[in-house]
């Protein structure tokens, strides 16, 4: 696996697909393909297999990879900035040539839906928009603990970005005015940057069992983005649960109909951040509510039952009547 990813540099192919490629299904595939009335591929590595196979395709995008990789190369070391210039360049070819050759596409945001487009030159086909789900958890009850919690991957780039930067542009203005504020980084294989956060009032925890445990004591639940791309599972989780988030717009992209301030709390300027989450702090009741308005987002737009309904809709609209 190894030589195919460095092999990889020397193809076309994304880098992910040529590191992750496997033969052995390449040839099982091959194999079977004609058995089946369509094929659906849950994002672009797996599409590779089918690419140029006279099928009906259909994929599921996630999100636009190559914006994801684009946006990530102010924030990477030199060698990363180097290999992230290669794969986003690699990757938008990779997807314009998915948009022209499957039947039915899917995406989880309108913003990634419209980079995908842009980079194709031509909109003759839609891509449709299907946000992720996750299922409503019984309500946190607000406390006046002071706790904020950003809870993901901490091996994760723009994971990495975010709890970094507001640790040190964000988390000083807020320990000036409440110095027993607990800043909570949860989240497995934290990096060395992320572990040189550690001090008496910032926590990582490494890897935990649930931590949902930490969502359930959180004041507030902090998710500052200033990278990345597609819809952010750790806002939904924290939103089914009535925690009162605050996070950026990169953070809250994908989140149609969201009400700003009254369903989650959208700041990208970390001076502005900072007051809103001490201003929140003061404000129990105001987080209650904005809890509520965020569960309630979740209950009419998110939940498992919705999202499969419409996924199963589209499924019958548009591609079984083929």
């Amino acid at each position: 696996m190894i030589i195919r990813g460095l092999l990889g540099f020397f193809s076309r192919k994304p880098l992910q697909c040529a590191y992750l490629y496997s033969p052995k299904m390449q040839r099982y595939i091959n194999a079977h393909i004609n058995d089946y009335d369509f094929v659906f591929c849950n994002n672009v590595r797996a599409a590779q297999y089918v690419l140029g196979k006279p099928c009906i395709k259909i994929i599921d995008y996630v999100d636009a990879l190559s914006m994801r990789f684009k946006k990530e190369l102010e924030n990477v070391n030199i060698i990363k900035k180097i290999v992230f210039n290669i794969e986003y360049r690699r990757l938008e070819k990779f997807e314009t040539r998915i948009y022209n050759e499957f039947q039915g596409q899917f995406v989880i945001s309108d913003v990634d839906r419209l980079h995908i487009l842009h980079n194709a030159q031509r909109n003759d086909k839609d891509i449709y928009v299907i946000n992720n789900s996750t299922e409503l958890r019984p309500t946190i009850t607000q406390n006046d603990n002071k706790n904020l919690v950003f809870v993901g991957s901490m091996y994760y780039d723009p994971n990495i970005a975010a709890v970094t930067t507001f640790a040190h542009k964000a988390f000083p203005q807020i320990l000036d005015v409440h110095p027993d504020t607990m800043f909570y980084i949860v989240g497995t294989r934290p990096s060395q940057a992320v572990k040189n956060l550690a001090s008496q009032n910032i926590v990582v925890t490494g890897f935990v069992d649930d931590p949902q445990k930490y969502l359930r004591e959180a004041t507030i639940v902090v998710v500052p983005m200033i990278s990345g791309a597609g819809v952010q599972n750790k806002i939904l989780e924290a939103m089914s649960m009535g925690c009162c988030v605050v996070t950026t717009e990169i953070g809250a992209e994908g989140l149609d109909n969201i009400v700003n301030q009254q369903d989650i709390v959208i700041c990208d300027e970390y001076q502005k951040l900072a007051a809103e989450v001490i201003s929140l702090m003061n404000d129990k009741n105001c987080r209650i509510q904005i809890g509520k308005n965020a569960r309630q987002y979740i209950a009419d737009n998110l939940t498992y039952d919705i999202i499969a309904k419409q996924f199963t809709n589209y499924l019958h609209e548009n591609i079984l009547t083929q």
